[in-house]
């Protein structure tokens, strides 16, 4: 059995800056929801090379967060 876990930051560029984020809700290769300043929530989705988004004008793109796979035996 496969068990896939995630960190809880990652890091977002929005426009030239870069920012580390929050994961607010995560479906690999599907959807990143991040929260930066612990105010401001944004939603990505995957474009088949990273996770992209729109908000207030501005272009929105991250990697996602890291992700560790770890491989449990028979017994758990």
């Amino acid at each position: 059995m496969e068990i896939i876990r995630h960190a809880e930051t990652c890091t977002v560029t929005v426009g030239s800056r870069t920012v580390e984020a929050v994961v607010d809700q995560f479906i690999f290769e599907r959807i990143l929801d991040v929260v930066l300043n612990k105010s401001v929530k944004l939603k990505m989705k995957w474009n088949g090379r990273c996770y992209e988004g729109r908000s207030a004008g501005m272009d929105i793109e991250s990697s996602g967060p890291k992700i560790t796979k770890t491989q449990t035996g028979i017994r758990g």
